[in-house]
């Protein structure tokens, strides 16, 4: 089957393509580009369960991929069983300025995500099963340190809702790279000029202004979420960690305002400086002792696992409760059968 097969379908509005393995390339890259009435787009390759694919096929993905430029009018993009080591070039560039939302699923070999931060219109991005994917970094902002920037420059200024599933193999995330510090030398011989840290990114970059909802899923292995994730989205709502085994604690999110829900994650040990959070949901984290720091808490709700180590800490949260509303916190039991 060749890529091209598509060009006749003009007015087409949505569109599936699958067994994207056996697809051929083609001589254009306007195989899809030309469809100005596309407005949502699914790709989808065909799962080798047991070989492992051959060098000439990952060229080939990579290739087909590269030639499936979508018109700048798509809104919604699916990708799915794709298993080349890179994604398109066209990831993250102007093509995909209308795009609201993206979905990546089974994602075999790719070590880095595209760079999606400067997307102007993605609101809903969902990732599942990138097995390959140890780190997220600068790359998924689209901007590193040593690049220049405006003082205005935004990433994901339109996302709303970030979902992360089952990413066995994930360990770090970050936004942005280490800035280097340098020791100030009044006196140095060799009259270079002296390097200050705010030298190396004289703007900030504004982060997640709209960010509402973030929910990770099974990813054992991550160990820290980034600071900025607490300390930059203003209006974040719902924190979601589930199955996040690594991960030590939940600190300093000054905005959350709504709900923080902890489930299975058994490295859990800290709670802390959450003073917007109105509601907790917490179970199966066994090793949960310090929670401390949520002022405007009114309902705690436990799994029937936390009764034993929540009795370290439940006990400060009724008293602050107390002092600061006059009333009782309302503690509520979880059925997790």
């Amino acid at each position: 089957m060749g890529v091209g097969r598509v060009v006749l379908c003009v007015q087409m509005r949505s569109l599936i393509l699958n067994r994207l393995k056996c697809a051929a390339n083609c001589s254009s890259n306007t195989v899809l580009a030309d469809k100005n009435h596309l407005k949502e787009l699914s790709l989808e390759w065909t799962e080798q369960r047991e070989e492992k694919y051959q060098e000439e096929e990952v060229s080939n993905a990579e290739g087909v991929f590269e030639q499936l430029i979508p018109s700048r009018n798509l809104e919604a993009l699916f990708i799915r069983l794709y298993f080349g080591r890179r994604y398109p070039t066209w990831f993250g560039t102007t093509y995909l300025c209308s795009l609201i939302h993206l979905t990546l699923r089974y994602s075999r070999s790719c070590v880095d995500l595209p760079p999606l931060g400067q997307l102007p219109n993605l609101k809903y991005l969902l990732i599942v099963r990138s097995y390959a994917l140890t780190k997220v970094g600068p790359e998924f902002v689209g901007y590193r340190n040593r690049d220049p920037i405006c003082s205005e420059l935004v990433a994901f200024p339109k996302l709303e809702w970030l979902i992360i599933r089952d990413m066995p193999n994930w360990e770090e995330w970050s936004f942005f790279e280490e800035v280097e510090e340098f020791a100030v030398d009044e006196g140095r011989e060799d009259g270079a000029a002296e390097t200050r840290p705010e030298d190396a990114q004289s703007a900030r970059l504004s982060l997640l202004p709209r960010f509402v909802m973030l929910r990770l899923e099974h990813c054992p292995k991550l160990r820290t979420l980034p600071r900025q994730v607490g300390e930059d989205t203003t209006n974040l709502k719902m924190l979601k960690l589930i199955g996040a085994n690594n991960l030590k604690a939940v600190e300093d999110f000054p905005h959350l305002a709504d709900l923080l829900l902890i489930e299975k994650c058994e490295g859990m040990e800290r709670i802390s400086n959450l003073p917007q959070v109105t509601k907790l949901h917490v179970h199966g984290c066994p090793n949960l002792s310090h929670v401390e720091g949520l002022g405007s808490l009114q309902q705690l709700w436990l799994g029937e696992d936390m009764q034993e180590v929540s009795s370290r800490w439940v006990p400060g949260l009724q008293v602050q409760h107390q002092r600061l509303h006059g009333e009782y916190l309302d503690v509520y039991t979880l059925s997790t059968s």
